[in-house]
Parts: structure tokens; C-alpha cells; sequence
């Protein structure tokens, strides 16, 4: 990763760079600073990423993902959720990003009281087969709380 910033840091000029190429910097740059904990700085980074366009839709929708994750940092729950339905929207590249998104937004109206679209959602994450070991234990914690609601 240090060697990974350290190439990001050298570009001094990066509104010279062309615009799918300067999305994917803006990107990298967020992604980076959401591995430092930096979430202020990542969301700036990645909205400058998503506002320039990305060149591959799978990119877009992992970017919309992020931000999704970032909102809900912040507890921003409507915002989140409108982030993380265009991520699923605009495809996403694999199950397990599916599975991350579904589990979202089954927290999200967890938190909102609609248990039904709740236990729609982590149906269709369980359905995906997630081997990711934090997915899979997200939704063994899930699974333990959603058999007792109501729906």
C-alpha cells in the first residue's frame, strides 16, 4: 500500500491526466484513505471519482458501494441507501460485493422497522453463497436476530 501511495503522491498535476484515468486516481486515492481511516478525505476523493465517470461499470458501482459504506460510517442512513441501491443498480463486480450490498440494506431497514424488505434482503445475500469470512459471519449474526422479527 505505501509503495501504491507513494506512485499516487507523485502525480503532481492530476487534472492533466485524461478523465477516465484521473477518475480511477481520484478512486485509488479514496480507497487509500479509507484503509487509513481518513473518512473525510476518502469520501472527497471518491465522489471526485464518481462525479468524472468511470470507464468500466463494475468499477462504478463497487465506487457507489463505498461511498454506501462511507454514509453509514457517518449515519447517514437515507443517503447511504441511495448509494448502495445505484451500486446495485449499476452492477457490481461479484457475488460478494452483491452479498455486502444486500447485507447493507438489510441493516438499513432493519434500522428503518420494514423487517419484511429486511428479510427479503438477507435472503437474496444468502442465496449469493458469500465464502468472504466476514460476510459469512455478518450473516450468521444476522441470521440469530432476523428468525425472531416479525414479517
Amino acid at each position: 500500500m505505501e509503495a501504491a501511495e507513494k506512485v499516487l503522491n507523485s502525480v503532481k498535476f492530476p487534472n492533466l491526466l485524461y478523465k477516465p484515468i484521473r477518475s480511477v486516481y481520484y478512486t485509488l486515492k479514496g480507497n487509500i484513505a479509507m484503509m487509513k481511516q481518513d473518512f473525510a478525505g476518502a469520501e472527497v476523493n471518491m465522489k471526485k471519482g464518481l462525479d468524472l465517470g468511470m470507464p468500466m461499470k463494475e468499477a462504478e458501482g463497487a465506487s457507489l458501494l463505498q461511498m454506501g459504506m462511507l454514509s453509514m460510517q457517518k449515519n447517514d442512513i437515507r443517503q447511504a441507501e441511495s448509494y448502495i441501491r445505484q451500486a446495485i443498480r449499476k452492477g457490481l463486480p461479484d457475488k460478494e460485493n452483491q452479498a455486502a450490498a444486500f447485507l447493507q440494506l438489510c441493516s438499513i431497514m432493519m434500522t428503518k422497522r420494514e423487517f419484511r424488505a429486511a428479510k427479503d434482503f438477507f435472503r437474496k445475500a444468502k442465496a449469493l453463497k458469500p465464502t468472504t469470512p466476514q460476510i459469512v459471519d455478518q450473516i450468521k449474526q444476522i441470521e440469530k436476530y432476523i428468525s425472531r422479527i416479525p414479517g
